[in-house]
């Protein structure tokens, strides 16, 4: 993780944040000081962390932060008033939100950005995943409508079509979905 945003209109906190991720390996921050800002630079910036210090002056942070963590696909850690804490972690958390409370401890801080980049880290795991998921379902189809195209076409049986997929493959060196896109566009043009 390298870039970071960060969200405040406190200029004394927005330094402290801003100089703890740079310590802490974040090369690359961008700094928002309203929720508009904030939600302009997560279209443009696309950053792997939001640090949002609550309240902002035209919102609490709240609504922004649950907004960002499910829309955008960062890790957001929220930062508020301890008076608040428990009501707004109970509200912000299910949706993904690390919440902390002010004032923070550099320790505290730590523990947080750790943990944010271990859920950062398996969320492109299971992205990764899914596309490669996706991909798979995709030739599967392509292969299944290549087969029947085989089995209406050439009167083969399921199993025979199947087998020649395969086999072209293997002969040729290339994905099953490729010999299955190419019969398909021999048969259907």
């Amino acid at each position: 993780m390298e870039r970071a945003l960060i969200i405040s209109d406190a200029p004394k906190a927005m330094k402290f944040f801003k100089d703890f991720l740079s310590a802490n390996g974040y090369t690359k921050i961008k700094l928002a000081a309203t929720a508009e800002e904030g939600r302009q630079a997560m279209e443009e910036f696309s950053p792997d962390i939001c640090v949002i210090n609550a309240p902002l002056e035209s919102e609490s942070g709240e609504e922004l932060s649950t907004e960002l963590a499910s829309h955008m696909g960062c890790q957001v850690i929220l930062f508020v008033k301890e008076d608040y804490f428990e009501e707004i972690s109970g509200s912000v958390e299910k949706d993904g939100v690390i919440c902390l409370s002010k004032p923070i401890s550099k320790s505290a801080f730590f523990g947080a950005l750790g943990f944010a980049e271990a859920a950062d880290s398996r969320m492109k795991r299971a992205y990764a995943e899914i596309k490669r998921l996706e991909r798979k379902l995709a030739e599967v189809r392509v292969v299944n409508r290549a087969k029947s195209i085989l089995m209406s076409q050439k009167g083969m049986s399921e199993t025979e079509a199947h087998r020649y997929i395969e086999k072209t493959a293997m002969d040729r060196r290339v994905p099953r979905g490729q010999v299955a896109e190419e019969i398909i566009d021999f048969y259907t043009d």
